[in-house]
């Protein structure tokens, strides 16, 4: 009786017309285009320092990890691993975490680094983009001692700007810490801004490569100091719909005598 009840059903359904046909069509190829907008979203050292001002998705979760290699000025090189979280906390609000292990935490330590300290971030995006305007967003962050060789917790405030100008996109970005513990030596208010532009690699219009590539000054670590200033380039591939690899060549070119003449960056990020 179960088995003649479907096949009834199933006689009395009706097969698509062409049109549903071609709305299914249309449904199965927008979905890679769809996934393909996290691509674009950079987030610091995803793989360069800059940002963008649109936040993940509402609930969409992104995972990452890379390993860094810094070789340095007179030797002393340093590495490690790097992870982060995001999540789509509400529309426009995302919320995440980062952390860095390095070699040499004590005197990485000196140059402003640290291993092990836990960044908490909420990134807000105040205005979307428009054929006019760019998009804005808000973002504030606390950084804990966690580390090894830390001191005090930090608290950093800024914004992010993103203006797209067909296959290519500018970004801006501006921050202020507040150092809750420092050395006599020390800056206690620390400033950096950034800006980068990232395209995609493939004349006809392909999204699985992006091309990045940026720079970024900040105020020395110590009072009277020379400002830092680190040039980046990178590229962002994707290895499945939600999957992309990325990675990052850059070089400061200003302060210390043990700066980083060459910092290669490789990771891997997934989107649930």
């Amino acid at each position: 009786m179960v088995s003649r009840a479907g096949e009834s059903v199933a006689a009395r359904r009706p097969g698509l017309s062409p049109l549903g046909v071609l709305a299914l069509a249309a449904l199965f190829l927008a979905a890679p285009s769809a996934r393909a907008q996290f691509l674009s979203n950079l987030e610091p050292e995803r793989p360069i320092d800059v940002e963008d001002a649109t936040p993940i998705p509402f609930r969409a979760v992104s995972a990452a990890v890379d390993w860094t290699y810094n070789f340095r000025k007179g030797g002393l090189n340093d590495q490690g691993p790097g992870f982060s979280i995001l999540y789509g906390a509400l529309r426009n609000l995302e919320v995440g975490a980062a952390d860095r292990y390095v070699t040499r935490p004590g005197r990485n330590a000196l140059r402003g680094i640290s291993s092990g300290d836990l960044e908490l971030h909420a990134l807000y995006g105040v205005l979307s983009e428009t054929e006019r305007y760019p998009a804005v967003a808000a973002r504030i962050g606390v950084v804990f001692p966690t580390g090894l060789d830390s001191r005090g917790t930090d608290l950093e405030l800024g914004g992010a700007l993103t203006r797209s100008f067909n296959s290519i996109r500018l970004h801006g970005n501006f921050q202020w810490t507040r150092l809750g513990d420092r050395l006599p030596t020390e800056r206690s208010n620390r400033l950096e801004g950034g800006l980068a532009i990232d395209f995609l690699a493939s004349p006809e219009g392909r999204t699985d490569t992006l091309l990045l590539a940026g720079v970024t000054v900040r105020s020395s670590l110590v009072r009277n100091g020379d400002d830092v200033v680190t040039i980046e380039a990178g590229a962002r591939q994707r290895i499945g719909i939600q999957t992309i690899l990325f990675g990052s060549l850059g070089s400061q070119v200003a302060d210390g005598s043990d700066r980083p003449r060459l910092r290669i960056r490789l990771g891997i990020s997934h989107v649930f």
